[in-house]
């Protein structure tokens, strides 16, 4: 072991810089791999629905049932109200209608959307969530990190299979504290 120090003592400033260099490149090398692999594992996971935490989302108020009189009835019947929606559901459709108002050319793309989906998250992975969703051409996807007050990243992507003009519209995206923030757009036929 001395003769390693002494190897080491005896070379120039030089040396030690070189050496040092290779260490951290090594190590930063190591690191590359290990964000690579889980990137990987993360997008060929096959997406298996598990419980996880929901954000915190300020509670609002649930619409309660109204009766509707009946010309048949004496007793009138509630009309059932719309589920809550989710936070990711929330925030999918303010981005389709934040899309839709500020690019009028994907309206006609956007009707009747019935979406399909949901957590998409590997089982195998902790500290972050996937949520897919599906409608009519589109891939609606979200990404965020499970931590207080997160910034969702986003990405809307629409493409045809048609016989017809193709299109092509890929949106790309945060939202925090519901506000939405467009990084890049881009619209093709």
């Amino acid at each position: 072991m001395r003769s390693k120090l002494r190897f080491l003592l005896s070379r120039s400033g030089t040396a030690k810089i070189v050496a040092a260099t290779l260490i951290v490149v090594v190590a930063l090398a190591a690191a590359v791999g290990y964000y690579v692999i889980t990137q990987f594992l993360s997008q060929n996971a096959s997406p298996t629905p598990t419980l996880s935490p929901e954000p915190t989302v300020t509670p609002t108020p649930t619409p309660i049932p109204t009766a509707t009189p009946t010309s048949s009835s004496a007793n009138p019947t509630p009309t059932p109200s719309q589920p809550e929606l989710t936070t990711q559901e929330k925030i999918r459709n303010s981005v389709m209608n934040y899309i839709k108002s500020n690019h009028p050319e994907t309206a006609p793309f956007m009707t009747n959307l019935n979406w399909t989906g949901g957590r998409a998250t590997p089982q195998n992975i902790l500290g972050a969530e996937t949520y897919k969703y599906y409608s009519q051409g589109w891939n609606f996807t979200i990404r965020y990190p499970v931590v207080p007050d997160p910034i969702y990243n986003l990405v809307a992507d629409y493409s045809t299979t048609s016989i017809g003009i193709p299109y092509r519209i890929i949106w790309n995206g945060t939202w925090q504290n519901e506000v939405i923030n467009e990084t890049s757009y881009i619209f093709a036929q």
